[in-house]
């Protein structure tokens, strides 16, 4: 795709998520991974007043080009993308429901088997750091581990993909889930799966995936 096409998916995606309310104003941000670096969603603009001029190139030696700011989480989106190379899009949210329980700074459990759409057996929460930091950005990497995507302590969530739709389509996973699970938390006494239980599970998802 070119660079055109590139930017359009990133502003579109930063539309749908608003749509979606799962950011508000100018929250969160949205990446697309090229051979040479990435392109990534401006500072401080809402999804609506966006140009394609305002999605900055980053090259991974994290030389910024472009006349518009990067978002604050830029370092974060450059050292995925350098440790993981199977990952061409990364997707960060405020949402409503996982910002909320990424305040708990808990991971989410085997309640539900769809836990394992995100890559294991629970939801991993990041630790907290400074927005915008190297630190955060190495917290958010080790969450990661073997995941495609985690909470972010007193902050939202991350998801990563093969492609921008697969992150979007898993950012709202997330929220789903986080949502699922604060209800059960609110209700109490919720069962969760074991080991063997969430191994079938992740084994299922496996073999349908190679299928389709």
């Amino acid at each position: 795709m070119n660079q055109e096409t590139l930017k359009k998916k990133i502003i579109l995606g930063l539309k749908f998520l608003k749509k979606k309310s799962l950011n508000l104003a100018s929250e969160g941000n949205i990446s697309i991974r090229t051979t040479r670096g990435f392109y990534i969603s401006p500072s401080a603009i809402p999804p609506e007043k966006i140009k394609s001029k305002d999605i900055a190139f980053i090259d991974y030696k994290d030389s910024i080009e472009g006349s518009t700011k990067p978002s604050s989480e830029w370092k974060m989106h450059s050292l995925i993308y350098k440790e993981k190379d199977n990952v061409n899009a990364i997707v960060h949210s405020h949402s409503i429901w996982a910002s909320s329980l990424s305040c708990l700074r808990k991971r989410i459990p085997s309640f539900h088997y769809m836990v394992a759409e995100l890559g294991g057996d629970d939801i991993p929460c990041a630790k907290y750091a400074l927005f915008g930091s190297d630190e955060i950005a190495r917290n958010v990497l080790t969450s990661l581990k073997n995941r495609k995507g985690c909470l972010m302590e007193n902050h939202g969530q991350i998801t990563i993909g093969k492609s921008i739709e697969e992150a979007i389509s898993l950012c709202e996973s997330i929220e789903k889930l986080s949502k699922q699970y604060s209800i059960c938390r609110m209700l109490g006494n919720y069962k969760l799966l074991n080991n063997e239980e969430m191994s079938d599970v992740i084994r299922s998802f496996s073999d349908y995936k190679s299928r389709h």
